[in-house]
């Protein structure tokens, strides 16, 4: 392990790879609860770790090409953190996902999690994350970080659309018009996270961005669609080091194409990837510290209906990552992106990005207002139960958690 010094600020990283076997399938209809088995790999699935921090307050943020991952899945939550590694304890562990669709049907809508070969590819699965976190945070160095923004404007709108039939999602108007394109709200903004060794390596590109990725959707190949072809890119490049893809608030934001093959997946992703390498030579470099991380559980109200998940996949456990005078917000499940503009707002922070899709899944997080309007979003379902209120315990919890954090002084502080 390389020597480190007590106030530098570091990262390590880390791939694995947790491509399935072909019998461990993807799902087709999460109303009916049907998946079926792949038929061929077309891109592997990878866990991508990254561990930041001073050296006696380190993070790993574990970003899975997985389609989510439920308590219903992994059993108990807390025991399956807790075996992910023996250098960090749980609460310094982050999961989130890609939600990449193409993947195993990981969110317990379907009978799969239940078969011997799924539970024997969860546990490898489980391995590689622990494997891929030691290596993340032995190889750990002191490194500067950098920060870009900028828009990809093509590739994603706002899915859900008003007809006079009702609401429906937008992959059923293909080929999307250009008015469709101008109905909001939507976040085409892509953030770009840096971390680069005092000797000029770049150890890790982390990308955020906001849309679903479900260019090959219900095809049975195994892939990690557009944010797979986006890292592999950026991979390919000496400028990037290793990548890292967060999705962002996407619950009601989908490409302009659905279900069309990996050809739409992979200009989606290069194009993301031409403009990340085009980008990171003129990034802000950012004071890393204050350092600081938070989560809190919220119990959130289910539904009742036939057929409604335990309650212990009401949990909504999210987290506060504090970088600087930078913020990020990880909230579990999916979260509209109408949720995430308002929490941002709010922030007291100069800049905050809000991740979904992390640690267990609590199904879809509707605004309050699109419970109104109905749509399969709102469910009720395995893959959406949660109570209307969702959106304020949420809200309220991380304004809470951003306040906290922004009034913090902390080594390395200069305020």
């Amino acid at each position: 392990m390389i020597e480190l010094k007590p106030n530098e600020f570091t990262a390590g990283v880390a791939v694995e790879d947790i491509t399935p076997p072909l019998e461990v399938g993807l799902l087709i209809s999460s109303v009916e609860g049907r998946w079926t088995r792949f038929q061929s790999v077309r891109l592997p699935l990878k866990a991508r770790i990254l561990v930041i921090g001073p050296p006696h307050d380190r993070l790993a943020i574990v970003s899975l090409d997985l389609l989510g991952l439920s308590a219903t899945v992994v059993g108990c939550w807390a025991d399956f953190k807790a075996r992910l590694s023996s250098l960090l304890p749980a609460d310094r562990i982050l999961i989130t996902c890609t939600h990449t669709h193409n993947a195993p049907e990981t969110l317990g809508l379907s009978d799969l999690y239940e078969s011997e070969a799924f539970s024997t590819w969860i546990a490898t699965v489980q391995k590689r994350i622990r494997r891929g976190i030691d290596v993340a945070f032995m190889s750990a160095q002191s490194c500067s970080v950098r920060i870009a923004d900028f828009e990809v404007g093509d590739y994603s709108l706002q899915r859900r659309i008003s007809t006079a039939d009702g609401m429906v999602i937008s992959d059923s108007l293909q080929p999307i018009s250009k008015d469709l394109m101008e109905l909001g709200p939507v976040d085409r903004r892509i953030h770009v996270v840096q971390f680069k060794s005092l000797q000029g390596n770049v150890i890790s590109t982390m990308v955020h961005a906001v849309c679903h990725p479900v260019h090959e959707m219900c095809l049975p190949q195994v892939s990690s669609d557009y944010p797979g072809e986006l890292c592999a890119s950026l991979d390919a490049s000496r400028a990037c080091g290793i990548s890292l893809f967060l999705n962002g608030a996407a619950g009601d934001i989908n490409p302009t194409t659905v279900s069309c093959g990996h050809e739409t997946a992979a200009a989606h992703g290069k194009a993301i990837a031409a403009v990340v390498k085009g980008s990171v030579a003129h990034a802000e470099r950012i004071e890393p510290l204050p350092f600081a991380f938070r989560t809190e559980e919220i119990m959130l109200e289910p539904r009742k209906f036939e057929g409604a998940p335990d309650v212990k996949n009401c949990i909504a456990r999210v987290a506060v990552l504090r970088l600087g005078s930078f913020s990020f917000v990880f909230l579990p499940g999916e979260p509209f992106v109408a949720i995430a503009l308002e929490i941002e707002k709010a922030s007291p922070f100069g800049k905050t990005i809000v991740v979904g899709y992390s640690e267990n899944s609590v199904g879809y997080i509707p605004t309050i207002a699109a419970f109104d309007e109905g749509g399969y979003e709102t469910g009720p379902g395995k893959w959406s139960f949660v109570q209307p209120n969702a959106e304020i315990l949420i809200r309220r919890t991380i304004s809470t958690m951003l306040s906290d954090l922004y009034s913090l002084k902390l080594e390395g502080d200069g305020s």
